[in-house]
């Protein structure tokens, strides 16, 4: 039993040992072997089913034409054949309705040469040996697109968490107009980007899960990002209007407004049921109405969203529903058993009975998609979108496509530095086995969604294109292993919907790489993630910016490590009085403070670092950002407001209000307070390099 297990999870990509970040191998264990089998769809009861599903395995391998081929595009590539030396004959069906055809012989591998050049996208072929066989072709191009900015030069993008915005008009959240106000600031800044934390939909029916990296479906928006009152319904529907003037709603936004945390359930409240009110005025005098343009808009983004946004709004309808039932039903997973298949009987007559509602939610996505390209037009400045790494497994996307998700695993990390029994994040992974079955769709659709509107995405861990270290679910961190993804075959797809969306990508290569792994983005021209925090020597001295790679996006942190203030300001011993010193000595190295500010920091980290040289840190690292030669540099908004708490305290929930902080200054701030301008001015090298502006 134990050699037919290993040569299955051998063909399922499970890889048969790890070395953590200290040297120490890990070997994978039967058990975990068997549960992360069993997660993608393997039956591994007995010693029988295990070497049923083996030999089903190897025949698959060797039966000819896989579900699925990636090649280069415009250039000859060879094709799998069930029997090595017979003579085959192909057909290439183009994506634009072309067709190819040709014949060669295999040879004793069981590979044919298919002598053509197919322009980069979707197709299928079709090989003839004995039986005909047929199967995806996707060819793709060897890299992905760059920005014309990032070609000619270098971009810098103004990174914020969209909830944290404050601003005098709305309900407590950032929403899709402050947005657009903010990339009006940027672009006045000198910048080109702004960057966002994932606009990934979270849980309506249960605000207060409300990590981004947790979402329940990476493929549709937060609806609380809405501006209910930027609505154009809301001109229309005085019911809706005589609520939000009503002076209980006044004070209750005000509320809203004036937390220093961003009370989600309070948010919600008042969103969903304004909403609420907006889809129904939009149904009186738009979908009731024959030949009403704004209901033909409506109804094209239902069609071109198809089934991925149907099942989205009946996740949501189900997921209320349930909710207001019992308050401990947090999903799919806590829902009656004839609830949890999306095409169920039970499903289809609650979405038939429950229609309005269903409807409701995707125009609740209609209107945040409409938003948001609005915000995305601002000339000069384009978003920068986040993937997260996975989806929460009771969420819309676990349960609208179970088959793609590996619902008994969890993603998570090995032991480091900061987390010394690995981390479990708790989010199932992509199948890689139904990846290939399906000739990717998922994977496509779920790029696809991300770069709507954005011309540069981020993909979140991105060492996960290569390999994931599942955690069979209920198990700790330590009892996981590594899988392996195919990488040539998803990088490529990456790189054929970057090109043809336009939009650069940033790969999220932080924690244990593997060997090759960041040389091989470069080829594919993925911009690497570097932080000032982490590019350090041995020794602890800080890389000199000229050493930066010029395909990267250079920032100082990220949402999971300390504000630039607070890392600066906190009592980490030792170790941390050393790395502000050693920052100081780089900062004067560059010239990137002059020697009176340089004593003045290093005066107050020997006080153990305080608030006093905000203004003046925040200018030097800044300006040694910008020296770089980094294609892409990412100026957190936090950093320019000199605060000290942070966006999340990784390995906590209740304990840190992760996700909850707002911005310290309204936007409407912004203009007259001019630090964001003098940031702007120095990522754009354009400051007034004076000694006085240097001691601040």
């Amino acid at each position: 039993m134990s050699h037919a297990l290993d040569r299955l999870a051998e063909c399922a990509g499970i890889l048969p040992a790890f070395t953590d970040y200290f040297g120490n191998e890990t070997i994978v264990s039967s058990a975990t072997k068997s549960a992360l089998l069993a997660a993608v769809g393997y039956d591994v009861a007995t010693e029988a089913s295990i070497v049923a599903a083996l030999r089903t395995a190897q025949e698959d391998a060797n039966s000819g034409l896989p579900p699925v081929t990636v090649v280069p595009a415009g250039t000859a590539f060879v094709v799998e054949t069930s029997t090595p030396g017979e003579r085959a004959s192909w057909s290439i069906a183009l994506e634009n309705g072309d067709s190819l055809e040709g014949s060669g012989v295999s040879n004793e591998n069981r590979r044919l040469r298919v002598e053509a050049r197919v322009a980069p996208g979707y197709h299928r072929i079709g090989v003839r040996s004995g039986r005909e066989r047929h199967g995806a072709l996707i060819a793709v191009p060897d890299a992905c697109t760059l920005l014309p900015q990032m070609q000619n030069g270098r971009m810098w993008a103004l990174a914020t968490q969209l909830y944290a915005l404050r601003s005098q008009r709305n309900w407590g959240i950032g929403d899709f107009s402050d947005l657009r106000a903010l990339a009006a600031l940027a672009s006045q800044a000198g910048g080109g980007a702004i960057a966002l934390n994932p606009l990934h939909e979270l849980f309506p029916s249960n605000p207060r899960a409300a990590s981004p990296y947790g979402p329940s479906s990476r493929l549709f928006l937060n609806i609380l990002y809405i501006d209910v009152m930027a609505v154009k319904d809301f001109e229309e529907s005085r019911e809706t209007q005589q609520r939000v003037a009503a002076p209980p709603f006044e004070r209750m936004l005000r509320e809203l407004r004036a937390n220093d945390l961003v009370d989600y359930s309070g948010i919600a409240s008042a969103k969903i049921g304004a909403l609420t009110l907006l889809f129904a005025a939009f149904r009186r005098n738009h979908l009731e109405r024959p030949g009403d343009r704004r209901a033909s808009e409506f109804r094209a983004f239902v069609r071109n969203r198809g089934t991925a946004l149907e099942r989205l709004a009946r996740y949501e309808a189900l997921a209320e529903y349930f909710r207001a039932r019992d308050a401990e039903c947090y999903g799919w997973q806590q829902w009656p058993a004839q609830y949890r298949s999306p095409e169920s009987p039970d499903v289809l007559t609650f979405a038939r009975e429950h229609r309005d509602r269903v409807d409701f939610f995707c125009y609740a996505q209609w209107l945040a998609d409409e938003q948001l390209a609005c915000a995305a037009r601002d000339d000069g400045v384009v978003l920068y979108r986040d993937l997260a790494v996975g989806c929460d497994r009771n969420g819309a996307d676990a349960w609208g496509d179970s088959d793609a998700i590996a619902i008994g695993a969890s993603l998570g990390a090995p032991a480091d530095p900061l987390n010394t029994r690995g981390q479990n994040w708790g989010l199932p992974p992509f199948s890689p086995r139904t990846l290939r079955a399906r000739a990717y769709a998922p994977f496509v659709e779920l790029l696809r969604a991300n770069m709507r509107h954005a011309r540069i995405l981020r993909i979140d861990h991105i060492m996960a294109l290569q390999r994931a270290f599942w955690i069979p679910q209920g198990r700790p961190a330590v009892e996981g292993a590594y899988v392996r993804y195919p990488l040539d075959e998803m990088l490529g797809i990456v790189a054929l919907e970057s090109v043809r969306n336009g939009c650069a990508i940033v790969g999220e290569d932080l924690g244990t790489v593997p060997d090759g792994f960041r040389e091989r983005l470069q080829d594919a021209r993925l911009l690497s993630s570097r932080l000032v925090y982490f590019e350090r020597t041995w020794d602890g001295a800080f890389l000199r910016p000229a050493e930066y790679p010029r395909l990267a996006a250079a920032s100082v942190g990220t949402h999971d490590l300390p504000t630039l203030m607070g890392w600066w300001t906190d009592d980490g011993g030792d170790e941390r009085g050393h790395a502000r010193a050693a920052l100081v000595d780089a900062l004067a190295r560059e010239g990137c403070i002059d020697a009176v500010g340089a004593q003045r920091l290093r005066d107050d980290a020997l006080a153990g670092g305080t608030t006093a040289v905000a203004e003046l840190l925040s200018e030097a690292v800044h300006r040694f950002l910008s020296r770089t030669p980094s294609m892409l540099a990412v100026v957190a908004i936090e950093d320019v407001l000199g605060e000290t708490e942070g966006v999340n305290l990784p390995g906590t929930t209740d304990e840190h209000p992760n996700w909850q902080r707002k911005r310290s200054m309204p936007l409407e701030a912004f203009a007259a307070d001019g630090r964001l301008f003098r940031i702007g001015a120095i990522m754009c090298d354009t400051e007034d390099m004076t000694s006085q502006r240097f001691a601040r």
